[in-house]
């Protein structure tokens, strides 16, 4: 497995937005095109008024996420999505997700929505960490999930 976790702080060399993909899932392949998760990034920054210089989707299986959870935010168990912001700056985000695909799929299925809508959601879900939202309390998951909804009808 091949994570790019960056921890420098070194200038980039390019102008312009980078929204770089990876499917590391060994079985799954994404059920929407690398366009169209550039689009949804594109979409939520541009909504909530964020610039960005790079950010990198990483999709993977439930084993990956299990151990970068554990290893970076000590945490023993699976989750959907993990994000990192690699800066506090509003004007020049920069930050890594890591998607299971599997939990995806699987939540796609209890929740009734679809493998490809709550991979859509997910992917929102984490831009809207990047742009600052939280969901540790009640009224933050209620703000990010009218959020998301948002987002996914438009």
């Amino acid at each position: 497995m091949v994570l790019l976790l960056r921890r420098d702080k070194k200038p980039h060399f390019y102008t312009k937005k980078c929204i770089l993909i990876n499917n590391i899932h060994p079985e799954f392949r994404l059920p929407i095109t690398h366009d169209n998760v550039r689009g949804l990034v594109s979409k939520v920054m541009d909504g909530e008024d964020c610039r960005f210089s790079e950010i990198v989707l990483n999709f993977g299986n439930d084993r990956d996420i299990k151990r970068i959870n554990t290893k970076f935010l000590g945490h023993d168990y699976n989750t959907d999505i993990i994000t990192f912001p690699y800066n506090d700056n509003k004007k020049e985000i920069e930050g890594e997700i890591f998607i299971s695909l599997n939990t995806v799929k699987k939540n796609g299925t209890v929740y009734r929505s679809g493998y490809k809508m709550e991979l859509k959601r997910v992917i929102i879900h984490g831009c809207l960490h990047l742009a600052g939202y939280d969901d540790r309390t009640v009224k933050q998951k209620e703000i990010i999930r009218q959020k998301e909804d948002f987002y996914l009808s438009n």
